[in-house]
């Protein structure tokens, strides 16, 4: 028996696609075929899977909202349910190893904007297990993604991810193709795991050092560097100089090759 839509629940951040063209663009944006294995984060009504279930040899959904499984369960076609796996779960605290066949898959998902840069995050600790993250975000969250250096948007998120990932940007989606209708655009790219050539020994204190080299945007990065302890302006300087960093630069003029430099010397 088909289930009514049920309404999106604002604390979950729910914003359901409803334009099947979007859909068919984020599909081939993410560049799924049908020897693909895909995990969709967030399927909601469906409106994603359906195309994903097209072309994929198989969808594994995971979904936090049981009324939505339920929804989905009822209402998907029999002739593409097959090829589905519904796992209800938290994406932030799932057993991703236990989910993630240990062949990579694809990772496609519209995420949720109240947790959509934790989740981004999460899956720094998982890029050995995909191939690629294929994911909606908010606009704002996917320009500082996105972000060069010497713009408003480089920060922390950047860096983080550029140390982890290939950054493909893709494209703006309106707010007119969701139900609710959410009050920002939004923005589809794609990350593909890649390898550092220079890694940092300690991964945690290259962390720290990035937090604390944004920890006051309108200081220079020596200033907050200073301000954080535990380095001799002598320690500094001498980092300084083999990173080839001027005194007066400021974090977000800083490259990733850089911090490395500076996470490896300090």
């Amino acid at each position: 028996m088909t289930q009514k839509v049920p309404w999106a629940k604002r604390p979950l951040g729910q914003h359901f696609l409803t334009d099947p063209n979007t859909c068919r663009k984020i599909v081939d944006f993410a560049g799924i075929d049908k020897s693909d294995v895909v995990v969709e984060i967030g399927p909601g009504t469906g409106a994603l899977t359906q195309p994903l279930l097209a072309v994929a040899r198989e969808v594994i959904a995971i979904e936090f909202d049981q009324e939505m499984i339920a929804y989905l369960e009822s209402n998907l076609p029999p002739k593409l349910s097959g090829g589905l796996t519904l796992i209800r779960g938290n994406v932030l605290d799932l057993n991703w190893l236990g989910i993630l066949p240990r062949s990579p898959v694809k990772i496609v998902g519209n995420l949720p904007y109240n947790i959509s840069t934790p989740t981004l995050t999460k899956m720094t600790e998982l890029k050995d297990r995909f191939q690629s993250l294929t994911c909606m975000l908010q606009k704002e969250v996917a320009s500082r993604v996105l972000a060069r250096p010497a713009t408003k948007d480089y920060g922390y998120l950047t860096l983080i991810m550029e140390y982890h990932f290939e950054r493909i940007r893709g494209f703006t989606v309106p707010p007119t193709v969701f139900i609710p209708r959410p009050k920002v655009q939004s923005f589809v790219i794609k990350l593909i795991p890649r390898k550092i050539a220079n890694p940092v020994p300690d991964y945690p204190h290259f962390l720290a050092l990035l937090r604390t080299a944004f920890s006051h945007r309108r200081k220079t990065l020596w200033n907050n560097l200073i301000r954080a302890g535990g380095r001799s302006q002598e320690e500094l300087r001498a980092a300084f100089d083999s990173t080839c960093l001027r005194r007066q630069i400021r974090a977000e003029e800083v490259a990733l090759e850089q911090y490395i430099c500076l996470a490896q010397l300090l």
